[in-house]
């Protein structure tokens, strides 16, 4: 497994990113209470266009959150990436959150994948590391 973090507005995020087998398993959290709230299962494919890969992706959300927005683009990049099948879990939740502060976490968390993604870029070195 490896771990990043963010620090966003005062608000602390995680991303642990845990092999399994061939497979990833994301779980992006934080804020107040962290949970379960969205889960996107990625599936890399070759793009309908020919060009490259892409995903097929579903989406499981727990009753009124907004969580799959962000789980989607971690599991979908993650996965085209990696060229391994990937879910990412994603559950953040901060009280009395702005538009703004939303907007914030979303921004933070988007530069977090950077980094998680510079990671399994570097020749899968992420799933090389526990094979």
């Amino acid at each position: 497994m490896i771990t990043f973090e963010k620090v966003i507005n005062k608000v602390n995020i995680r991303c642990d990113v845990i092999p399994m087998g061939e497979d990833l398993t994301v779980l992006l959290y934080g804020g107040d209470l962290p949970h379960i709230g969205s889960t996107v299962l990625s599936i890399p494919r070759a793009s309908l266009t020919g060009d490259g890969l892409s995903t097929t992706s579903s989406v499981l959300n727990c009753l009124g959150h907004k969580d799959d927005v962000l789980a989607r683009i971690y599991a979908e990049k993650i996965a085209v990436k990696s060229n391994h099948t990937t879910v990412c879990i994603c559950g953040i939740h901060v009280d009395g959150l702005s538009g703004d502060g939303i907007k914030a976490i979303y921004d933070g968390c988007l530069l977090l994948l950077d980094e998680v993604l510079s990671v399994i870029g570097n020749e899968n070195l992420l799933l090389s590391s526990h094979k």
